[in-house]
């Protein structure tokens, strides 16, 4: 039997403490590493004639950007006519097409982001998703007016797990690194976190619990707003 996720003493006075709140978008905040999954897989499987498992996936893609991903597989399926930026494109408009209609944006995510908001805390996402498909999904949920800001792939030059992301929104918030507290799910996202010198929280999902583990300061099952009181 898995174990279960792991939630440390101080985790909500931590979370309390913190001036600010930094959120992966990507299976974090939203419940989409599924669909993701889907999507990269008919992706690959339309344009680049490679069957790419589910297992794989997981294994070796997810917390990396899309493009990074489709450049991947396109050197492995040798592509040249299209590129890793021009399939970023294909896949961003078919998560559009899948969200547009339904958020994966759960009620407890929400509740979390609504009730840190009242208590005043400063709220991130930082995102290696690209913001042409996170944007309309936070307005979608309407979450947008409640953030700080989004910083997502578009905005720094080396995506997680560089701590670039994270740095850029701390400077921007103008919080040292341990006046914050970060929520991911994959380990990209939190080796980023921690080199950029965040208490980082693992969000069970992507990754084995016991992965968790060991990469995160804290683990948790999901947002929800009671971690905040």
């Amino acid at each position: 039997m898995p174990a279960a996720p792991r939630q440390s003493a101080d985790l909500r006075s931590r979370i309390r403490q913190a001036d600010a709140l930094l959120l992966d978008y990507n299976g974090t905040l939203s419940d989409d590493e599924d669909s993701l999954a889907e999507l990269i897989c008919h992706v690959s499987s339309e344009h680049l004639g490679i069957h790419l498992s589910r297992d794989r996936y997981y294994a070796d893609f997810v917390g990396f950007t899309e493009e990074y991903m489709f450049g991947i597989l396109r050197e492995e399926a040798g592509v040249s006519h299209l590129s890793g930026h021009e399939l970023l494109q294909i896949f961003n408009g078919l998560y559009l097409e899948r969200t547009r209609e339904e958020s994966t944006i759960s009620p407890a995510a929400k509740s979390f982001v609504k009730e840190a908001r009242r208590m005043g805390k400063r709220l991130m996402v930082v995102t290696a998703a690209s913001r042409d498909v996170v944007i309309p999904a936070l307005e979608q949920a309407s979450l947008l007016a409640d953030l700080d800001g989004v910083v997502a792939l578009e905005d720094v030059t080396s995506p997680k797990p560089d701590p670039a992301g994270y740095l850029h929104a701390l400077d921007r918030l103008g919080l040292h690194a341990c006046r914050a507290v970060a929520f991911e799910d994959s380990r990209t996202g939190i080796m980023a976190a921690r080199a950029a010198g965040v208490e980082t929280v693992g969000v069970a999902g992507s990754l084995p619990v016991d992965a968790l583990h060991t990469l995160a300061h804290h683990t948790i099952t999901s947002l929800d707003p009671h971690l905040l009181h």
